[in-house]
């Protein structure tokens, strides 16, 4: 049996690799292909699938193989590359929260879904670099807040909660601050404008 080695590849060139392999392949003969990358393994699967075959694949450790006949149609048109997926690079992202209420509309419904918003927030497979509470979302991070237990816990998870301080000083909060640290709209706007996304709840 023929075999392809893709271990330690990453698109597009396991599939580029296979049609390459699919080429030389007679009529009757099968190929295996090994890949230890998850991405390429779904890309070249789905590849062999479009053109007419039904791949067997099995996995050891962390190395996939994948069985497969030659497929009748015309392989030398096919391109690949097409079919390549790759993951989207995470960003560092701020998340900027400027009111208690989340959306406009039922003040009530405004807190559920905020209370809800900031609950998930620690959930993310990748947290925020800081959560910056200005005007009327200070009070988030009040400590009869409902939602200051899940900004602590975003705390030490490593997210910075920022407050504007001048809002805390217009609001008469310096003494009822659950969690976070003061800050003024000189560092707000730099960790802004260097942040590589910024989400509005």
């Amino acid at each position: 049996m023929n075999t392809v080695d893709t271990k330690g590849l990453t698109c597009p060139q396991p599939l580029i690799m296979l049609k390459e392999a699919l080429l030389e392949l007679k009529a009757g003969e099968k190929i295996a292909v090994y890949t230890d990358n998850d991405t390429s393994l779904k890309s070249l699967v789905s590849y062999l699938k479009d053109q007419g075959v039904e791949p067997e694949v099995t996995t050891r450790g962390k190395v996939h193989t994948i069985i497969t006949d030659r497929p009748e149609g015309n392989v030398a048109s096919t391109q690949p590359e097409l079919y390549c997926s790759t993951a989207i690079p995470m960003k560092e992202y701020v998340v900027c929260i400027k009111s208690e209420l989340m959306g406009e509309g039922d003040p009530d419904l405004g807190k559920v879904l905020m209370q809800t918003f900031v609950d998930n927030l620690k959930l993310q497979e990748q947290l925020p670099t800081h959560v910056v509470l200005y005007n009327g979302g200070v009070k988030l991070a009040m400590k009869q807040s409902q939602v200051c237990s899940s900004l602590s816990e975003l705390e030490e998870l490593g997210t910075r909660i920022m407050l504007c301080g001048y809002c805390i000083d217009h609001y008469g909060l310096q003494y009822d601050i659950g969690v976070g640290m003061i800050s003024n709209m000189v560092v707000i706007t730099e960790t802004l404008t260097n942040a590589g996304h910024v989400i509005y709840p």
